[in-house]
Parts: C-alpha cells; sequence; structure tokens
C-alpha cells in the first residue's frame, strides 16, 4: 500500500509483516508496529501514546514502537489537571504472542490464503 504524506513533514505508519490488527483499533502518523506484533481490539497508538510494557517488575513507557511479537491491549494512566485527577488513554505491552495467540489468529491467515473476503 502506498500514499501521500500530508502535510511534507509527516511521518509514516509502518505495520511491519505477520501482525494482527483488533477490531476498531486506530493507528496514525508517527507509529512503528514491529513484525508479528497482535494489537488487541480498540488499541489506539499516536506517536505520543504512551506505550507501558508491564510484562516485568516496573513499567517501562515508550512512544511510538511496539516491538516485534509482543502482544498490546488498550488501557489507560492517571493524570493530573487542574480540574482533578483522570485516566488517559495508553497501550499495555502485556506478554509475547505465544502458539496460543497464532491459533487465535490463524483464521484471518486462512481467509487471506484461500481469497475469501469478509
Amino acid at each position: 500500500m502506498a500514499g501521500v504524506l500530508e502535510p511534507p513533514q509527516a511521518q509514516p505508519v509502518i505495520v511491519e509483516d505477520d501482525c494482527f490488527v483488533g477490531s476498531r483499533a486506530i493507528v496514525v502518523e508517527g507509529v512503528h508496529v514491529g513484525a508479528a506484533a497482535v494489537l488487541g481490539a480498540g488499541v489506539v497508538l499516536t506517536a505520543s501514546t504512551p506505550i507501558v510494557d508491564v510484562t516485568g517488575t516496573e513499567p517501562r513507557v515508550t512512544r511510538g514502537r511496539i516491538p516485534p511479537r509482543a502482544v498490546v491491549i488498550p488501557g489507560s494512566m492517571p493524570k493530573a489537571f487542574p480540574a482533578g485527577t483522570f485516566g488517559t488513554p495508553c497501550a499495555l505491552v502485556i506478554g509475547q504472542r505465544s502458539d496460543s495467540t497464532d491459533r487465535k489468529t490463524s483464521l484471518n491467515q486462512a481467509l487471506r490464503e484461500h481469497g475469501v473476503a469478509v
């Protein structure tokens, strides 16, 4: 797929091979999704969306890049404003793609291989 970036200084969206993008997921300007990553339903990714890896003992926050084979779901983080503290969107890396994840997403591949329109 190709297109024109508008405005000219805009950063592209890159989604590498074998990714699975769930229903109503949104990926916009400046985001790079690594190979075989799984984006869960409703994930919103922008260049400034915090991507929080919660697989270790401490959360690690990055922006703009989903690691290869990562499984990502929508989440929220508290943020203080003058009117109070509210949840703001983030993406949570909850693990790595596994054999069971591959089985769950294999229907998508089967439909492509057999040319079935959905």
